[in-house]
């Protein structure tokens, strides 16, 4: 998540909606305990979010982050290095837009 705001900030992302299927890491950011939190990323995550921008933070269902669930299943993502693909892989496409067309109809 940290990565990804320092990502979305450089490239100049000026509004963003962040989901997340971690319900607990949710829940504290919106409570604000991020802010407090022993943990060095959260404080860094919190002080991402206040930065001056439109962050959208929510939750979604583990089933709504197929795309997500697909991409650490391959092979190269497991190596621990942050790849940024600026095309979704062709495989990718009709799901991704299965998942768009589900959080349309909420």
């Amino acid at each position: 998540m940290l990565e990804g705001l320092h990502l979305a900030w450089n490239k100049g992302f000026w509004k963003l909606e962040l989901e997340c299927d971690d319900t607990l890491l949710i829940e504290i950011i919106l409570a604000g305990g991020a802010v407090n939190s022993r943990l060095m990323e959260l404080r860094l995550i919190h002080y991402m979010l206040i930065r001056y921008w439109e962050v959208r933070v929510r939750h979604i269902l583990r089933t709504q982050n197929t795309v997500i669930d697909l991409l650490v299943k391959i092979e190269y993502l497991k190596l621990l290095k942050f790849y940024l693909l600026e095309e979704p892989p062709p495989s990718f496409r009709e799901l991704l837009l299965t998942n768009s067309n589900v959080s349309a109809l909420k």
